[in-house]
């Protein structure tokens, strides 16, 4: 047995799982296949998830939708806000839709929605009620102070100013002094004006604006004093003027001749001398002779609120000329059961004019022996709208050339011809029927 020498080291120990495997041969080069012959795996489809259809709506139909609800509802800007973050984005992003501005005791919420509004017009809105959560009106208390805390938040953005509307229905001392106080600016983007107080006793007369709002087109007053200027009256198109009350007889239709007369431009007129009301200012005995051609007038309504027909109205009509309307609209507040007593006067001395086309007519100012009058003597005339009391509105078709009416009702229609021979004019009556326009026009 050889023996091991001492000197020479032990091998050292290696484990069989580390031995790497030994190299294999090399693989013979493959040649690729055409990409069309290759097998691809299916797609998958993932369904796409389900939407509302108003989200597939444009933005700027979105807006808009936004725009319009909230002249109905001036929280609506704030609600449609918390809906979802897109909603939100938009509403931000909508300058006109936070332009209405209801004045309430909320003023930093007010403030912050004209910095909302940027460079867009105001509407401006003081209203003897204040809307809450839920659309609910709740009445709010207006005093002399407390309206003049209210226009502090507006007038400082009164050159932005597109429409005014300021509504009191309570009596208070000098309410218009304290609302007007601050009316000294110009309102270079003012288009709509409205001023309603029927319980002012304050006889003053109000300058507005200094004298500058050019692009002023509609103006509802009543219970006001205002001085009528060209400058800043002279572009109206709409008039809604319910008299103040202060004066009566020939000095109220002097008054509203001269009004008349700034507003040449008009193309709808709506006129009511309320009763009840004691004048404060002293009168005229003299009649006026003034007179005003509207030459653009083409809708006009004479509204009673009383038993019957005052005299300024009757008066009124005969100073006013009015070469181109074809609505005539009278109207009767008080719903009366019976025609006013002086309807017969009041056609005597208001022709209607040719170029009348339609014709509404309800309670008081009804009376069924005028309607023949009417077809026979208006040849443009269309149609002759009805209300009487206890019964529903009716609509007669006039056939010019047949000289026939049909009449429609809400339930059906029916046709009828009128007689050939009656009376041309009903209105055109003895000297002796006439009760009192006879001896005042």
């Amino acid at each position: 047995m050889p023996s091991v020498p001492r000197h020479q080291p032990p091998l050292p120990f290696v484990h069989p799982a580390i031995v790497p495997p030994p190299p294999l041969p090399p693989r013979p080069p493959v040649i690729s296949r055409p990409h069309q012959l290759r097998r691809v795996p299916p797609p998958i489809y993932h369904a796409p998830p389900r939407l509302h259809f108003i989200h597939c709506l444009p933005v700027e139909i979105l807006c808009l939708i936004f725009v319009i609800g909230s002249e109905d509802d001036s929280y609506l800007p704030i609600a449609v806000s918390h809906v979802c973050r897109t909603w939100r984005q938009i509403a931000l992003h909508t300058p006109s839709l936070w332009r209405r501005i209801t004045l309430t005791p909320h003023e930093y919420m007010w403030r912050h929605r004209i910095y909302r509004a940027r460079a867009c017009t105001l509407d401006i809105e003081l209203l003897p009620w204040r809307t809450i959560a839920g659309g609910i009106r709740r009445s709010q208390e207006l005093n002399p102070y407390t309206i003049q805390w209210y226009m502090h938040i507006a007038l400082p953005y009164i050159a932005k100013w597109r429409s005014l509307e300021i509504v009191y229905t309570e009596y208070s001392p000098y309410l218009w002094r304290a609302t007007l106080a601050g009316f000294y600016s110009p309102a270079p983007a003012l288009e709509e004006l409205s001023l309603i107080y029927r319980l002012n006793d304050d006889t003053q007369k109000f300058l507005l604006f200094s004298e500058q709002a050019p692009h002023l087109r509609r103006v509802t007053v009543d219970g006001i004093r205002l001085v009528w200027t060209r400058t800043l009256f002279g572009n109206l198109t709409f008039l809604d003027y319910t008299h103040h009350g202060f004066t009566s007889g020939h000095q109220a239709v002097h008054d509203v001749i001269s009004i008349l007369v700034v507003c040449h431009r008009l193309v709808e007129l709506r006129v009511l001398f309320p009763r009840g009301q004691v004048a404060r200012l002293p009168s005229r005995r003299d009649h006026v002779s003034k007179r005003a051609k509207l030459s653009s007038l083409a809708r006009l309504q004479l509204s009673v609120d009383g038993s019957d027909i005052p005299f300024e109205l009757a008066h009124l009509v005969t100073l006013i000329s009015t070469p181109r309307l074809t609505t005539l609209r009278l109207v009767d507040l008080g719903h009366s059961y019976h025609s006013f007593p002086s309807l017969k006067s009041f056609f005597y001395v208001y022709s209607l004019p040719p170029t009348l086309r339609s014709v509404h007519t309800n309670y008081g100012w009804y009376d069924p022996r005028m309607v023949q009058p009417m077809v026979q003597s208006l040849p443009k005339l269309a149609e002759i709208i009805l209300k009487r009391p206890r019964a529903p509105e009716q609509v007669l078709n006039v056939n010019t050339r047949a000289k026939s009416v049909r009449v429609k009702h809400r339930t059906g229609s029916t046709s009828r011809t009128i007689a050939q021979d009656s009376h041309r004019h009903y209105y055109r009556i003895d000297q002796a029927n006439l009760p009192y326009y006879s001896n005042r026009v």
